[in-house]
């Protein structure tokens, strides 16, 4: 693989890894930025915590498909 390859594919899992979909779902279904409540933190945790299991669920799948396509 070149090196030019290797730091493509870098930088698009660092961008992938970045979008925060939490505050995303949050902001669009609930009109709630997650960051404000409960723990503080961006992750389907405080989601759940926050906002409940019908939303933190597909939270969760999303932040588990960005790790595995940037894996």
């Amino acid at each position: 693989m070149s090196i030019i390859k290797i730091i493509e594919s870098l930088l698009a899992a660092y961008l992938l890894g970045s979008l925060p979909s939490a505050v995303w779902i949050g902001k669009a279904f609930h009109k709630t930025d997650v960051r404000e409540h409960g723990s503080g933190n961006a992750g389907a945790t405080n989601v759940i915590r926050v906002l409940g299991w019908l939303t933190g669920i597909p939270v969760l799948l999303i932040d588990l498909a960005k790790g595995w396509v940037a894996a």
